[in-house]
């Protein structure tokens, strides 16, 4: 299993709740944010995105009430107050793989082959969401407009 995250990675998250959540759902460490899939990329007017990314299995150190309730993955849902967005694409295909990182200076990048988004945030806040990888569908809107 890959190493989590360093802890300075993690503190990107302004939101307490967001930190919190981030924070105590793997015992402290934010699992690494590569081999994910892309399900969702939305921007929502001038300044904000959102993101989810599917990680292909619950990462090592995932709650047991997630497993024991028949979960087998997890997204990760991002939501960023942006002030710059970067975005290059000539993938066409669904289920684009990526990486994803955070930088200092509120720095997010996200990137796969034909696939590049770099932003600069203002402010940042994330979630996760348990499922069923066999009988997953495209979740309802979790973002706010």
């Amino acid at each position: 299993m890959k190493e989590a995250m360093n802890d300075h990675l993690v503190n990107w998250i302004d939101n307490d709740r967001s930190r919190l959540a981030l924070r105590n759902t793997f015992g402290g460490s934010m699992p690494v944010l590569d081999d994910l899939y892309l399900a969702q990329l939305v921007i929502d007017g001038c300044s904000n995105v959102f993101i989810g990314l599917n990680f292909e299995a619950l990462p090592e150190g995932s709650p047991a009430r997630w497993a024991s309730k028949g979960c087998n993955s997890v997204q990760l849902r991002l939501s960023f107050y942006t002030s710059d967005l970067s975005l290059v694409s000539t993938a066409h295909e669904p289920g684009l793989e990526v990486r994803a990182s955070f930088s200092p200076g509120r720095v997010f990048s996200m990137s796969g082959t034909g696939f590049r988004v770099e932003l600069v945030y203002e402010q940042a806040s994330a979630d996760w969401y348990p499922y069923d990888s066999r009988i997953f569908e495209e979740p309802r809107d979790w973002y706010h407009r």
